[in-house]
């Protein structure tokens, strides 16, 4: 499971105020990096893809006449009184992962190679009305450490949706109701998985409320996908339900401007389980209120997250917080240098009637591997990104991990426990070390590398672990 796709060309790095971490490989790159490339002709707009594809708007090109290319035509095909647009992506990576999950388990020894294919369109019926329709086959190589569906998945309806809008007040309310991709603000509770190799969805309804001068925000509701390996087999999980709200807002205006976002999730899981043990239910509510923006040459995104709610009988109390402080400087290579802080609860004590775990529902990778989860981890990441090139960023980072309770466990992406409290009496984790670069080749096309070590701290080596290395290159195409 590792970086991202190709029109995007960024990482999570620091997630900068522009930059949505849902878009990320692993790293986040600057805003200058995921902007559109080179200006097209005066008269037609540029190439604008974005980190969900259902969010693109290609209603320019509506207009770019009969000697455009194909595949500007193609995204605006007219169908009577209506119009379709056609895109799709295809990336290939190959990868070699050296003592996975610590050398815990079956291990892939000789890499892989995996293929996300997607092809999408978008029809719009009539001005306020479109249906979306978007297929996605996913498949392993050579994995010899295991194929879950996370990398292993065939040909399947990833989305699908109708969505009405309407005029309201200053802005535009948005009623879709479907399978859809979903994501908020930075993608810290609910991201759609770009790091694996199959992208994820839910089954839910959603009204959404844009408001260019005041608030805007929504209710969403509906459940997880069950998703498999073989095609056309994922369905509705019915034992994972979801609902919440959000509301967000600009403050301020020009370069200074901030954005103050809000969020409430209850998620309801059977079959969730903790470094306590036993599986059971997680009825769980989520509060989270982030604020970032920008003052020139620093940048900033915090957010803090607590959370409520039920486990098998236990009273919930957990809370997650993320920092980010950058500054660009001005530089022809256009270096910039942050400070990436992650803390998020572990469970203190196994009897006293309260779970502290953070459970990270949907969480990006928070350092260049999409290995580990925030869950009971502290990280701080030194790193430095820039450009030597027009169409090049190079990336450098380091990070620091340890446990934020000595009694609960260390936890993998997908949230499964990798190493349990038991095995270790030390609140260090580990140090990793990591660099990655990527090559925006054209609009389309993005070639991008990562390699990693990171050395067993004090805890995992009392579970008997040892130090892990990746090496991932990826080629992605969007159109």
């Amino acid at each position: 499971m590792l970086l991202n796709s190709a029109a995007a060309a960024a990482l999570i790095l620091a997630a900068s105020p522009e930059a949505p971490a849902a878009d990320a490989p692993i790293i986040t790159a600057p805003p200058a990096v995921q902007a559109a490339p080179a200006a097209a002709p005066a008269a037609r707009p540029a190439p604008a893809f974005r980190p969900i594809n259902h969010d693109e708007d290609w209603s320019a090109y509506r207009t770019v006449g009969d000697d455009a290319s194909g595949w500007a035509q193609m995204k605006a095909i007219p169908v009577g009184s209506t119009w379709l647009s056609l895109g799709g992506e295809a990336r290939w990576r190959a990868e070699y992962r050296g003592h996975e999950r610590f050398g815990r388990g079956l291990q892939d020894d000789d890499g892989n190679l995996q293929q996300r294919l997607r092809l999408w369109a978008d029809w719009r019926l009539t001005p306020n009305l479109r249906a979306f329709v978007d297929i996605q086959d996913a498949r392993t190589h050579g994995l010899d450490s295991g194929e879950p569906f996370t990398e292993e998945s065939r040909a399947d309806v990833h989305q699908a949706f109708l969505e009405t809008k309407h005029s309201l007040g200053d802005g535009a309310v948005r009623v879709r109701v479907g399978r859809q991709e979903f994501a908020v603000g930075a993608s810290r509770i609910f991201e759609p998985r770009e790091g694996a190799n199959a992208r994820t969805a839910f089954d839910m309804a959603r009204v959404i409320y844009d408001n260019p001068t005041g608030w805007s925000g929504g209710l969403f509701g509906g459940y997880a996908i069950r998703e498999s390996k073989a095609s056309f087999d994922d369905a509705t999980n019915y034992d994972y339900r979801l609902y919440g709200a959000t509301a967000a807002r600009t403050l301020g205006t020009g370069p200074t401007a901030s954005r103050l976002e809000f969020l409430y999730a209850n998620t309801d899981r059977i079959g969730v389980a903790f470094d306590t043990g036993l599986a059971g239910r997680d009825d769980r509510d989520t509060f989270s209120a982030r604020l970032n923006g920008r003052v020139a040459p620093w940048d900033y995104d915090v957010e803090g997250v607590l959370q409520t709610g039920d486990f098998r009988g236990l009273d919930i109390e957990a809370w997650y917080v993320s920092a980010t402080v950058g500054r660009t400087f001005d530089h022809a290579w256009k270096p910039r240098v942050a400070v990436r802080f992650d803390a998020a609860s572990g469970d203190d004590d196994r009897n006293d009637g309260t779970l502290g775990t953070y459970n990270q529902l949907y969480v990006p990778p928070i350092s260049l591997r999409t290995d580990l989860g925030v869950s009971n981890l502290v990280t701080i990441q030194p790193q430095v990104t820039f450009q030597p090139l027009p169409k090049t960023t190079v990336g450098l980072v380091t990070a620091g991990l340890w446990r934020q309770s000595k009694e609960d466990g260390v936890y993998l992406l997908s949230g499964q426990l990798l190493r349990s409290g038991t095995e270790g009496d030390s609140a260090y984790v580990g140090w990793r070390y990591a660099a990655f670069t990527t090559y925006q080749v054209s609009p389309f096309v993005t070639v991008s590398g990562v390699v990693n070590y990171t050395r067993a701290g004090d805890f995992l080596e009392e579970s008997g672990a040892k130090d892990q290395s990746y090496a991932g290159l990826i080629v992605g195409l969007k159109f």
